[in-house]
């Protein structure tokens, strides 16, 4: 399914860097755990090791924001912020695998700081349940936040001012111990991980604001103004709070009181006002970002189209806006999130993972469509992606395997719905980027014969009538090299240009169905055999060439002499030639069946039909089926001699084969061929050129006698200069050759 690009920012959004962006993810990162768990981490870890925390959390979190930044210099980020982003680098499957988790992480983090709020308000109020609180806060949140997301981030500064207020109090308040000496390391507390487990989640924030991107005046201006700066702020508050600790309390006296930050505030009333304010601002944060996720998700077809669909001249996805309600309040109702709760944060940290994986990948490949203003080295993106993944670890591994399920689940359901995109994601510049390097390896690399693979180029007109040429062409190559089939259109290029245009498209896609390994060319030639000895000529990139070209058999010899110069100018460029003759109404390999090899001598051909033989083995089709060798001798004495050879060869070339070896009883070669391989599923025989070409009549006439009662056959004519043999065989191992006569050639 064709899928267009989600609609972008319109032009002159509503916020600025900071309304947009500061203001809703520093509310979001200074939240709870700043004032209720920071004393008790300080406690546990000692200052030093605190702030050896707090250092290593932002630098995790400042690499993602410079990812971020990288990115939105780029292009225009639309509706949906950190999915936008990831689906725009790393294609659709990869976007939804990680927006459809992160929605519903951001809807359900509503109610955890729905739920703290009305936690702490149970405290002043405790006749009123919780859940009643709950509802009624929740209600309010959905209130500012469903008619216009104006109106919510208006409330935030209100918000703000509070948390402002209650720094003010946290910061000129003291004990009596005050200043007190620095307890820089707590031997006997929590370890390290277990410490930074907890502190870690609280700095994970910084992408709140990013989701309003569809909202921003200015996306490429305002996201990385806005989130280095609320790095920036949040590394300074971070950086003190432990400090004012550790000058005030003891780490013991930390542990034990986790309301050390009333306690040592001047005005402890102002820090419930934070408390509150905080709770409540996160979520207003995550019911303004969910529902917008969800809108580009619907934008781009990856859930229902009616979830995108946007109200007024802001575009308000209220829909979405409902549906995140319904999933908090049933969160509120039920107050049983918390065994999924370390699952939510690890869609948190898959997201900022793969932003930056996004970010450094598109640096690695170097599209030149990517042209960010603010530029970030790929190591830099590619540390921190390892590193989200590696605290997600830390933090909760069971959290991490079950959401990694998820997450691979989905995207193997998106792969499956083939949800082609028109984003100009990194993924073609990235394999493209991986070729390159390749290329170049092999380039500068000497090639050794033993290790050869199938690089395979097909000749053939009509694909329809060829159906042979790909199955046996795809059933030899697998996965060990490449194929291409290739299709001369004889004529002039003003003529079947057009023509040529249909046919690549057509193809492309009607291939990769049916044969995945195959590729397809339509080429336009004045002449097809020399078109056929041009275009093996020219494929190729470097020292990465076809080493192989298969044509059909000839039905008649109309024009045999023009094929057997094409022939010998193949021959000439040392190239291996594979010709296949198809007998009609079979089906090879189907029923397991057999595959007949004859072998004349320890030739080239003889390897290399020896080594294609096993080839074919490996395919499914034909995975069942038995390698015979067979030989031809006219004495009986001759018998045992040959098929100990054989044995001999076979054990050298490490393949598991069956021998027979014939007694040619007066018959000729093309009976003996007939009445021993006539009811096989596949025959190799090798063949050789005829040095005139007056010879080309009777060329055709004896291979054609002599396949005239096979099924289908593969003719074999090794490359010149090629050691066909020390690929097949272990020579050390080898005996002498079974000799033979080679009626064939």
């Amino acid at each position: 399914m064709s899928q267009t690009q989600a609609p972008s920012a319109p032009a002159g959004g509503r916020f600025n860097w900071f309304s947009g962006v500061f203001t809703p993810s520093i509310l979001t990162v200074l939240g709870v755990v700043m004032y209720l768990l920071l004393g008790w981490t300080t406690g546990q870890a000692g200052l030093g090791m605190m702030l050896v925390i707090v250092f290593i959390t932002h630098l995790i979190t400042g690499a993602t924001a410079l990812s971020v930044s990288s990115i939105a210099t780029n292009r225009t980020v639309g509706t949906g912020g950190a999915y936008f982003m990831i689906s725009r680098s790393l294609g659709p499957s990869v976007g939804s695998a990680v927006g459809i988790p992160l929605f519903l992480a951001q809807a359900l983090s509503v109610t955890f700081y729905v739920v703290g709020f009305a936690e702490a308000m149970h405290l002043l109020i405790p006749g009123v349940p919780i859940v009643v609180i709950g509802t009624i806060t929740n209600l309010v949140v959905l209130a500012l936040a469903y008619w216009n997301a104006s109106i919510a981030i208006r409330a935030q500064y209100f918000v703000m001012a509070a948390i402002g207020l209650s720094l003010l109090s946290f910061f000129t308040g003291t004990t009596g111990e005050f200043p007190r000496t620095i307890e820089w390391i707590n031997r006997d507390g929590a370890s390290f991980i277990r410490v930074f487990s907890v502190f870690f989640p609280a700095a994970t924030g910084i992408m709140a604001g990013v989701s309003l991107s569809g909202d921003l005046r200015n996306p490429r201006r305002d996201i990385p103004k806005g989130i280095m700066l609320v790095v920036a702020a949040s590394l300074i508050v971070y950086v003190a709070f432990p400090i004012w600790f550790s000058l005030n309390f003891s780490n013991e006296d930390l542990i034990n009181n986790l309301d050390a930050v009333f306690l040592v505030s001047s005005v402890p009333a102002l820090i419930y006002l934070g408390v509150f304010g905080a709770s409540l601002s996160s979520a207003l944060g995550s019911i303004l970002s969910a529902p917008r996720t969800l809108q580009a998700l619907a934008n781009d077809g990856h859930v229902p189209r009616f979830f995108g669909r946007g109200y007024g001249k802001d575009n308000e996805p209220r829909v979405g806006t409902m549906l995140t309600f319904v999933l908090a309040q049933i969160g509120v109702m039920t107050g049983s999130l918390e065994a999924i709760a370390p699952v939510l944060t690890m869609f948190f940290l898959a997201t900022y993972g793969a932003l930056n994986l996004a970010s450094g990948l598109e640096t690695w490949a170097a599209n030149p469509s990517f042209r960010p203003t603010f530029r970030v080295p790929a190591p830099i993106s590619l540390l921190a992606a390892l590193a989200c993944f590696y605290v997600m670890s830390i933090i909760n591994l069971p959290a991490m395997l079950v959401s990694s399920l998820i997450l691979i689940g989905l995207f193997a359901f998106t792969q499956r719905r083939a949800l082609d995109s028109a984003f100009g994601d990194a993924r073609h510049g990235l394999w493209s980027a991986l070729v390159l390097a390749g290329l170049r390896n092999v380039h500068m690399s000497k090639e050794h014969p033993i290790n050869w693979r199938p690089n395979l180029v097909v000749m053939g007109g009509d694909i329809g009538e060829r159906q042979h040429l790909l199955d046996t062409s795809s059933a030899l190559v697998q996965s060990r090299g490449l194929v291409t089939f290739v299709h001369l259109l004889e004529g002039s290029v003003a003529e079947r240009a057009d023509e040529r245009k249909v046919l690549n498209e057509l193809y492309k896609t009607q291939l990769a169905e049916t044969y995945p390994n195959v590729f397809y060319r339509a080429e336009v030639v004045g002449d097809i055999y020399l078109g056929a000895v041009t275009a093996a000529q020219t494929y190729g990139i470097g020292n990465f060439q076809a080493n192989a070209v298969m044509l059909g058999w000839p039905k008649s010899d109309e024009q045999i002499a023009g094929y057997l110069r094409m022939l010998r100018d193949l021959h000439l460029l040392e190239r291996t030639i594979l010709l296949v003759r198809d007998r009609p109404g079979s089906a090879p390999g189907t029923r397991g069946g057999s595959i007949h090899v004859w072998w004349t001598g320890a030739t080239a051909n003889g390897s290399l039909m020896l080594l294609l033989a096993h080839l074919v083995t490996q395919h499914n089709q034909w995975r069942r089926s038995r390698i015979t060798v067979l030989t031809a001798v006219e004495n009986p004495e001759d018998v045992d001699d040959a098929t100990e050879k054989i044995r001999k060869l076979l054990e050298a070339a490490r393949i598991d084969a069956d021998i027979n070896v014939i007694l040619t009883a007066g018959r000729p070669l093309y009976q003996v061929f007939a009445d021993e391989s006539g009811p096989a599923d596949l025959v190799f025989l090798g063949f050789l050129l005829p040095t005139d070409i007056r010879q080309a009549d009777g060329f055709y006439r004896r291979m054609s006698r002599i396949m005239s009662g096979l099924p289908r056959t593969i003719l074999v004519s090794s490359a010149r200069s090629h050691d066909f043999e020390s690929v097949v065989f272990d020579t050390a191992e080898m005996d002498v050759p079974v000799a033979g006569k080679d009626e064939s050639a």
